[in-house]
């Protein structure tokens, strides 16, 4: 029997091999392919290097396996200095026109950025149902609220356009920002119209990641009625409610999402609730029963001139569940069990609210205002200050990252919205593998363009351990995952030889449009000085890679 850390190392190395392999197998496919259908002469396409274990010769071409099981090559007639037989000098591709020679050297790239293409077809042709158009949730005090639009609202049209999916949803309201929009909803049997003016945001990440979009307060993925009790003596505690029970109907009326909850939290009148209790299974704290219960809860009236009551049932979603050790939020004090209500004197009423607030201002200083159960007693904590830090850390693939870190995290998840049929999934697949592409493409454009700037650390180079490292994750969590690395690493690997630096296939393209612009080839010295500015490039940039391999696997 094969140990399990044997097993796991032997996969590790074949899912390298595989993404080495594939990678620059594609890429030599690529010229191969544009010589033959230029009728320029290919002597060998080889799968691998070394010793070939089988070889075939069709007409002129040897086709074998090499012994070394990376990648492979392809040699063409008068590309490396071959003596070239007059019968086939017309076949050679250092005779060939100049359009002929690029469509050669850029065939190779080109394999490369197309296999993303066929791979996230692949993937997105396996979808058979996407998001529908439909609000799962509406924030409160936002635009859509004051608007009048509620959960489980369906939207038909924007601005006189038909939708059907939540992502052409998203998309019209993003480019709305600032801009009155009329939405066409439907409620039941009702149709009816909206016009909604969606605030303009800087919607931020805490990678340092930004984009203005227009936003309007409705998501997807409703706020599932969880609801969180800290006043064991108001009346939802009174009722035996307990923070995580899941609401399933009240009166008999079912319950899908947070905003009826937020309703019944206006309500004086006595209610009838049917929840659901995760039950821990004893020795298995990772799996949780549900346990259906009835509770009778009693709100009281808090003013009778304001007609407010209280209830009790807190938002579960704002209950501090994880406090990493170090960070802003454990030095500040927060705990979990531990309810956040305020920031900076203002409201929050969820996660994600709390989240682009602190990510608006990065640097500042922030008044953290939270509650405490303290035995029988509830403690407030007004006005905290709190500063987020940046941390540099490792991903899953062993790059280094920096994130902004705040360290307080909750655990309850979000709802599924409503998925409908793809109308046309071929057309669907094409375009969603192409749109992919083109965002990888200029992910990765502008990741080279900050590097080059100096804008982005030379430590985010990676050499052969982090292509082994990341190979290793990605196969372990499955063959989607590997294949979609394959698509980002392929995309990669395309832009990087179309740099114009010598030994690249974009310093060929680059000697090629000089040659263009002189009328006349380069001689001999002046490409030798070329190829060799260019290979001592390439030893540069492998041994800031190697360096950066080994203080993160090795010396770390």
């Amino acid at each position: 029997m094969i140990p399990d850390g044997a097993r796991r190392a032997a996969m590790s190395i074949v899912y390298f091999l595989l993404l080495v392999g594939v990678l620059v197998l594609i890429h030599e496919l690529g010229h191969f392919v544009a010589a033959k259908l230029l009728d320029v002469k290919v002597l060998r396409f080889s799968i691998g290097y070394g010793r070939p274990l089988f070889r075939v010769k069709a007409r002129e071409t040897e086709y074998q396996v090499g012994i070394f099981p990376l990648g492979g090559y392809v040699r063409i007639l008068g590309v490396e200095g071959d003596d070239i037989d007059p019968r086939d000098r017309g076949r050679s591709f250092a005779t060939r026109p100049l359009w002929q020679r690029v469509l050669v050297i850029f065939a190779g790239p080109a394999a490369n950025l197309l296999l993303p293409i066929v791979i996230y077809f692949v993937f997105f042709a396996g979808h058979t149902e996407l998001p529908a158009a439909v609000v799962g949730d509406v924030y409160e005090d936002s635009p859509a609220a004051r608007a009048g639009i509620e959960a489980g609202d369906a939207v038909l049209a924007i601005d006189g356009q038909g939708v059907r999916y939540w992502e052409e949803l998203e998309r019209a309201i993003r480019r709305r920002g600032g801009k009155e929009v009329h939405l066409k909803l439907q409620r039941g049997r009702k149709v009816f119209e909206k016009y909604v003016v969606p605030l303009e945001e800087v919607v931020r990440r805490r990678d340092g990641t930004s984009d203005v979009q227009g936003r309007i307060g409705i998501t997807r993925a409703p706020f599932l009625p969880t609801v969180g009790v800290i006043d064991a003596g108001s009346p939802a505690g009174q009722a035996r409610l307990q923070t995580g029970d899941l609401i399933i109907s009240v009166d008999g009326r079912p319950v899908t999402n947070w905003s009826d909850i937020a309703r019944l939290g206006r309500v004086a009148r006595q209610s009838d609730i049917v929840y659901f209790r995760g039950e821990a299974i004893p020795g298995v704290p990772q799996i949780r029963l549900l346990e259906p219960g009835i509770a009778r809860l009693m709100p009281r009236t808090q003013d009778h001139l304001k007609q407010t009551t209280y209830s009790g049932i807190e938002n579960a979603e704002m209950f501090v569940a994880h406090v990493d050790p170090g960070t802003p939020a454990d030095l500040a004090g927060l705990r979990p069990g531990d309810l956040i209500t305020a920031l900076d004197g203002q409201p929050v009423k969820h996660w994600s609210v709390l989240d682009q607030r602190l990510l608006s201002a990065p640097e500042r200083t922030w008044k953290l205002t939270w509650r405490r159960a303290d035995g029988d007693s509830i403690r407030e904590h007004k006005d905290v200050p709190v500063t987020q830090v940046w941390r540099k850390e490792l991903d899953q693939y062993g790059h280094t990252v920096e994130r902004l870190v705040f360290g307080a995290r909750n655990d309850v998840e979000r709802g599924q919205g409503k998925l409908i049929p793809i109308e046309g999934r071929f057309g669907y697949a094409v375009s969603k593998a192409v749109e992919r592409t083109g965002e990888t493409i200029a992910l990765m454009v502008g990741g080279f363009v900050r590097m080059l700037g100096g804008d982005s650390p030379s430590e985010s180079l990676g050499g052969p351990l982090t292509m082994y490292r990341i190979a290793s994750v990605s196969g372990e969590q499955g063959w989607d995952t590997f294949l979609l690395l394959l698509a980002l690493i392929s995309v990669n690997l395309g832009l990087i030889n179309l740099l114009p630096v010598p030994v690249l296939d974009g310093g060929h393209l680059l000697v090629f449009a000089i040659e263009a612009a002189r009328r006349k080839p380069l001689s001999t010295r002046s490409r030798e000085r070329v190829q060799m500015a260019g290979l001592a490039f390439i030893v540069l940039l492998t041994l800031v890679a190697l360096r950066n391999d080994l203080a993160r696997y090795v010396f770390s």
